[in-house]
C-alpha cells in the first residue's frame, strides 16, 4: 500500500508537504501487489513528481526467503523468467530509474534522496543488495542454475 498511499498524499498535500513524501516497499511486496501502484503513479501524475524506494534484497524474507518472479527462480530454485525492475520503471514511465548499491555507493543516498524529491519526477530507486541471511543460498542457486 505504501505507493498508493504515498501517491495519494502526492495529490492531496499541499505542495511544500507532498514534496517530502516517499514510498518505501521490499521487492516482493511491489511484485506481488506494488506494481499496480507505480503503473497509476505513471497515469495519475501528481503535480509534484513522486519518489518510490524498492529495497531489493533478492528475496522474499519477511516470509521465510522464498523465491518471486523478480529472483528468476521458482520456488524450487529451478530457473524462471526474471522480472527486471529497472525495466519495467522504465516501461511504466517513470522519468528517471536509479540503481543503487548501499556498499559501493556510501554516503551517496542522501544527496539522492534530496535531488529526487526536490526534481518534481518521478523517480525510482532501486536499493539492491543481497538478503544477509540468504545470501549464500542465493548464490548456490545461482551456481547451480545461473539466471
Amino acid at each position: 500500500a505504501s505507493i498508493g498511499t504515498g501517491l495519494g498524499m502526492r495529490h492531496v498535500l499541499p505542495p511544500e508537504q507532498a514534496r517530502k513524501v516517499v514510498s518505501v516497499i521490499g521487492d516482493s511486496t511491489f511484485v506481488h501487489s506494488g506494481i499496480t501502484g507505480l503503473v497509476e503513479m505513471a497515469y495519475n501524475r501528481p503535480a509534484t513528481g513522486h519518489v518510490v524506494v524498492i529495497l531489493d534484497n533478492g528475496t522474499t524474507a519477511m516470509t521465510g526467503l522464498q523465491e518471486h518472479p523478480g529472483t528468476g527462480r521458482k520456488l524450487d530454485h529451478s530457473p524462471a523468467p526474471q522480472l527486471s525492475l529497472e525495466k519495467l520503471g522504465k516501461a511504466v514511465g517513470m522519468d528517471r530509474v536509479v540503481l543503487f548499491d548501499p556498499l559501493k555507493q556510501k554516503g551517496e543516498f542522501r544527496p539522492l534522496m534530496e535531488q529526487a524529491l526536490e526534481s518534481g519526477e518521478l523517480v525510482l530507486i532501486i536499493v539492491r543488495q543481497p538478503c544477509i541471511l540468504a545470501f549464500k543460498k542465493i548464490k548456490e542457486h545461482q551456481a547451480a542454475a545461473p539466471v
